[in-house]
């Protein structure tokens, strides 16, 4: 594998130089856009890590506060205001679900990361056509490892940003600031600061888990001398390491935000067309005490398909977006490999 990123790291049309910045970012485009089995794969693994709740976002309905204690009010805290058992319960099989989950992308998530770091590496593109074999377990568990261990930091910033979120809602929901605000976004803009570090501390976690996954692919150290290579690879290219992370990342969230915008609006347009009283007999006209027909029924079968639709191409730009940010990563990780064999 080492002497497959060398080779990747050197090439270029003349074979007379390694590939700069630029070049290496215009190869990963190409990788991301260009095949449907590399877009299928990232997108399973952006799904599995998360990413299906932030494409769930813009048509979930949150509930309010009074639906949230005439559900759970009577059964979640006592008439002294303590939590019950039944909390304690909730929480606990709540916290075994996300631990599940957790351990699942992190396994079915370091076999995605092979595949597409394999795939990126491959030096004639056909990579994603021929059978390849499964890693070695040990590889497994150590890419599952450095995961685990990159996302430490982010659950102790989620703890301490926890409190300051919590008496946020706490007070929006109590003495509300501006009601024509959603509830969410009156939370964030209080508990600003604490939502600004944990999207710092989950930004640099995921790019040295990324740099350390690739780094144990290339040249099996192991996770922890992995991590630690990440470490001393982004502090020895801050500006290559930036680039990249501002270019895939931000290609990423626009790619994301596309997505959230376009299901937003036509989950919109479908709560609109919805807001029929009358049965669709009557709507359409096919009732003999109708005198009017009502087209709203058919409005709502054509909000459903451009629903339809932006789930598609939802699914479709999140899917390029990722195998892009991996090929991104995976290439500026062989450079560094590459120059660093060089240079000894």
């Amino acid at each position: 594998m080492v002497e497959r990123a060398e080779q990747l790291a050197r090439t270029q049309p003349n074979d007379s130089a390694p590939p700069g910045w630029t070049a290496r970012m215009r190869r990963a485009l190409a990788f991301g856009v260009a095949d449907r089995d590399t877009i299928v794969v990232a997108l399973a693994g952006f799904l599995l890590r998360g990413g299906i709740v932030l494409l769930l976002v813009p048509i979930a309905v949150l509930p309010s506060a009074i639906g949230i204690a005439g559900t759970a009010g009577v059964d979640a805290f006592g008439i002294d205001g303590r939590p019950t058992s039944w909390l304690f319960e909730v929480v606990a099989v709540i916290s075994a679900l996300s631990a599940l989950w957790l351990l699942l992308a992190f396994l079915v998530g370091s076999l995605i990361d092979v595949w597409l770091i394999g795939a990126a590496l491959d030096p004639d593109g056909q990579a994603m056509r021929r059978p390849r074999s499964l890693p070695e377990f040990r590889i497994v568990l150590d890419l599952a490892g450095i995961r685990a261990v990159c996302v430490v930091p982010l659950v102790l910033a989620g703890v301490w940003a926890s409190s300051r979120i919590y008496n946020a809602a706490y007070n929006e929901l109590t003495t509300p600031t501006n009601l024509a605000i959603p509830l969410p976004v009156r939370v964030v803009e209080n508990a600003a600061d604490a939502v600004v570090v944990v999207g710092l501390v989950w930004l640099l976690s995921e790019v040295v888990a990324a740099v350390a996954v690739r780094r144990l692919i290339l040249l099996d150290l192991g996770a922890w001398g992995s991590i630690v290579g990440a470490l001393g690879q982004i502090a020895r290219r801050p500006i290559s390491s930036a680039s990249t992370v501002v270019v895939s990342f931000g290609a990423s969230v626009a790619a994301i935000g596309m997505a959230m915008a376009a299901t937003a609006t036509t989950f919109d347009w479908i709560r609109v067309a919805a807001r029929n009283g009358q049965p669709i007999s009557v709507a359409i006209g096919l009732s003999p005490l109708s005198t009017t027909r009502d087209f709203r029924p058919i409005v709502f079968v054509l909000a459903t398909a451009a629903l339809g639709l932006a789930w598609f191409a939802a699914l479709t730009l999140a899917g390029m977006a990722s195998a892009w940010r991996s090929a991104a990563f995976t290439e500026e990780t062989a450079a560094a490999v590459s120059e660093a064999r060089t240079s000894r």
